[in-house]
């Protein structure tokens, strides 16, 4: 690892001169407003914490509290001078928004709520890794306030799964560099993972294969399996614990429950819900697209559909409910009588119109529920739900699209922005997808299309995400080595205004504090 970190290093100086960009050196993302103000401050000791208006919440003390463990828990024993005060009442026009103000004598956190803990976070950055007796702050002037309002992260626990504490231990890295939505792809072909009491198939059967495909499924013909069963799922009482955990760190879940396509696993445990029941289904053992999918032509996928999500709403208190809408073949549509009755009886011009018709009608039953959707770009084909915000994953097109006729939009390129891909050339680089997105590519990314939206428009791109599928994330250390050092390219781009970027600035001098951060707590092989 040592040795990757060198050669790491060496090729970031052979980008280029560094420059002492804002000579913020730790900080990521890059705060909006950075000055130093010269002298330091000198920490011996224990400090004091002090909320100097008396008047804060019980999750603001809770942030006050991670602040004084971090610095008095390697201190020396004896009592510091040096006092940190936390004010409630400083007025900001963003609830996440934060300012810093570090003098010789002492500390200054102004926030509410969200703000109080991210300034939280900048400060737990400023540290030291290896904190000895005595800490040594600069003094300083911080002010900040994201750039998007939207900060994503998504997770695929389908093809792989991944246990709670996986979970929370990734929700608490997100909160750490500002992320604040948690995308949580629950359902799919290869195992249905949430515990839906109404339907107890969907996890007794639908949440277990019988094999998983061994190798890349671009290079292996024919294909080769494990033969090893692979299964799991959560029970709603882990849901509510991880939904709780992440609202202790100011992390929105929403969950994502695949519809009409990717429903090889549901339509398994329940095959009425498939366009011909009598097929023999299982849940899929390989990774791709495949053609049996939800029943668009009955009533009873409606039904299905409406009592699994009133128990996901019961779950996730998000405001926003993913259902997918990727990748739907109409194979089956095109020869059932059922789907093509509906077709006809609802004067639809063909099945991508019935897909529309699909996602609206389960769009109406969340909205009456005083939920929003969430949908990949394919909701747009055949026309777009009237609430509907849209993921952009095909590139910019489907948000551009979506943004001109002023529906929310979150960027999310998978040329760009997809950690299951490559992150280096290198051979040595462990089993993936292929293709590539590296750190710089990420970084340099800028998730509003100035040049394709008016300015009235781009108001519509309300933030990005990346997303991680699990096809080839066999361990939490895969995960682990996917996740990093993309995901501070990610928060810096989702945080930080474009003119208080710096790619050079980036590498030489805020990634170094973090990578040791990593290697410190044992997180990359």
């Amino acid at each position: 690892m040592k040795k990757f970190l060198y050669l790491f290093f060496v090729l970031s100086f052979l980008n280029g001169t560094a420059q002492n960009f804002q000579q913020n050196n730790s900080i990521i993302p890059a705060p909006n407003f950075y000055k130093l103000t010269g002298d330091s401050i000198r920490i011996i000791g224990k400090v004091q914490i002090n909320f100097v208006n008396k008047n804060y919440s019980e999750r603001e003390f809770k942030s006050a509290q991670i602040l004084e463990t971090a610095f008095n828990s390697k201190t020396a024993s004896k009592k510091s001078d040096v006092k940190i005060d936390f004010n409630t009442n400083a007025n900001f026009t963003s609830k996440e928004a934060y300012k810093i103000e570090i003098t010789s004598k002492k500390i200054i956190v102004s926030g509410k709520e969200e703000g109080l803990f991210y300034g939280v976070q900048t400060l737990l950055q400023l540290l030291p890794n290896k904190i000895s007796k005595e800490i040594k702050l600069p003094c300083l002037i911080i002010e900040d306030q994201p750039q998007y309002s939207y900060r994503g992260l998504h997770l695929d626990v389908c093809r792989h799964f991944f246990s709670v504490a996986v979970i929370k231990d990734f929700i608490k890295q997100m909160s750490s560099y500002k992320l604040n939505n948690f995308h949580w792809h629950l359902t799919d072909d290869q195992g249905w993972r949430i515990e839906i009491k109404k339907y107890p198939k969907l996890t007794e059967v639908g949440s277990k294969r019988a094999q998983t495909l061994v190798g890349n499924k671009f290079e292996r013909s024919p294909f080769f399996f494990d033969g090893n069963p692979y299964g799991g799922f959560y029970t709603q009482e882990e849901i509510k614990d991880v939904v709780k955990f992440a609202e202790e760190n100011y992390v929105n879940v929403i969950p994502e429950i695949e519809m009409p396509g990717h429903a090889s696993a549901a339509v398994t445990a329940y095959p009425n819900l498939a366009c011909f029941p009598d097929r023999n289904y299982k849940v899929i053992e390989s990774w791709g697209v495949f053609e049996d999918v939800f029943c668009a032509g009955k009533d009873e996928t409606f039904t299905f559909l409406e009592d699994v999500l009133t128990e996901v709403m019961a779950l996730f208190p998000s405001k926003n409910i993913h259902v997918g809408g990727d990748e739907c073949p109409k194979t089956r549509w095109k020869t059932c009588p059922n789907c093509q009755k509906r077709i006809t009886a609802l004067g639809l011009k063909d099945e991508h119109e019935l897909q529309s018709y699909f996602i609206k009608r389960i769009e109406k039953f969340l909205n009456a529920n005083g939920r929003q959707i969430f949908g990949w770009d394919e909701i747009l084909e055949g026309g777009l739900a009237p609430n509907a915000a849209v993921m952009s994953w095909r590139g910019e097109s489907g948000g551009i699209h979506a943004a001109k006729l002023k529906h929310p939009v979150v960027m999310t390129p998978e040329g760009t922005v997809y950690f299951d891909y490559n992150q280096g050339y290198s051979p040595n680089e462990p089993l993936t997808v292929g293709r590539l997105s590296t750190l710089e590519k990420v970084y340099n990314y800028n998730p509003t299309p100035v040049d394709s939206l008016s300015v009235e428009e781009q108001k519509y791109i309300i933030g990005v995400q990346a997303n991680l599928w699990s096809e080839y994330l066999t361990s939490p250390a895969k995960l682990n080595y996917m996740l990093y050092p993309r995901i501070f390219a990610l928060a810096e781009i989702a945080w930080a205004e474009t003119p208080n970027k710096n790619y050079s600035h980036f590498i030489q001098n805020q990634l170094p504090h973090h990578l040791e951060k990593l290697e410190l707590e044992n997180r990359l092989y």
